[in-house]
């Protein structure tokens, strides 16, 4: 176990590592902030595919690469317990709902890849929503998709690049 931030930890995960909790966190709690080199969505063809895949999309021509950083840990769920949110131009992790102690941190990574981004992965999370596969915030089922625009759990830039999807 590695301590990362006050009330969260690196720890082996059912994926390899992950954030868990060490307290109870209520709903809508900033949990870290997202940190790294900005890296142009040109110029990451030349990465590692470790490092790529691990990215989070910023804006329509950005992504922060969080290598070394909390968030390099950060894993998906299709059930996810957090969110990211774009505020005062910097990227959060943010409680979705009550996140017991002792609980893996994780987020739908279909919630910050928009159509234009070409990743896809295997999933393994384990929950009864699984959805096998994990693409692109348009791929997923359009109740969903509705689902997450109404509890805004798709950053804003997400939905404009996906062309202004409202749900």
């Amino acid at each position: 176990m590695l301590p990362i931030s006050p009330g969260l930890i690196v720890s082996k995960s059912k994926t390899g590592k992950g954030i868990f909790t060490t307290k109870r966190y209520a709903k809508d709690v900033t949990l870290f902030r997202v940190e790294g080199p900005f890296v142009s969505g040109d110029s990451n063809d030349d990465m590692e595919d470790s490092v790529r895949d691990n990215m989070f999309r910023y804006d329509a021509d950005r992504y922060i690469s969080p290598a070394g950083t909390i968030g390099d840990y950060l894993n998906h769920s299709c059930s996810p317990n957090a969110k990211i949110k774009k505020q005062h131009g910097k990227l959060f992790v943010v409680s979705l709902r009550t996140i017991s102690r002792d609980t893996e941190v994780t987020i739908d990574y279909s919630t910050i890849t928009a159509m234009d981004d070409s990743w896809s992965m295997r999933c393994r999370c384990g929950s009864p929503t699984c959805r096998r596969i994990i693409r692109s915030f348009t791929a997923l089922p359009e109740p969903l998709k509705r689902s997450y625009v109404r509890r805004y759990i798709v950053p804003a830039y997400i939905l404009s690049i996906d062309q202004g999807y409202a749900g």
